[in-house]
């Protein structure tokens, strides 16, 4: 009843625009840009990170924390350190 079919897929010619190959005039400066992005990517990320770690690290800390050790040092005579204004 039925008969097989068969499907004809026409093959384009082989030229320079249906090639995949690139020159390398065209490929380095690609290449340059890619690895050029990728060490800035990396370096921002280090920059971010070193940030936010730094925030948090430094978050908790009041203005009386440099001041802690007053009184502890007797070389200066019982004298404490202030914060003064």
């Amino acid at each position: 009843m039925y008969s097989e079919l068969e499907i004809a897929v026409p093959e384009a010619p082989e030229t320079e625009e249906t090639t995949t190959e690139m020159s390398p005039s065209i490929r380095r400066p690609l290449r340059i840009l890619m690895w050029t992005g990728i060490g800035v990517g990396v370096v921002a990320g280090a920059l971010y990170l070193g940030y936010e770690l730094r925030k948090r690290r430094l978050a908790k800390r009041t203005p009386y924390d440099s001041y802690s050790h007053a009184g502890e040092d007797r070389t200066f005579n019982n004298t404490e350190y202030g914060v003064g204004i």
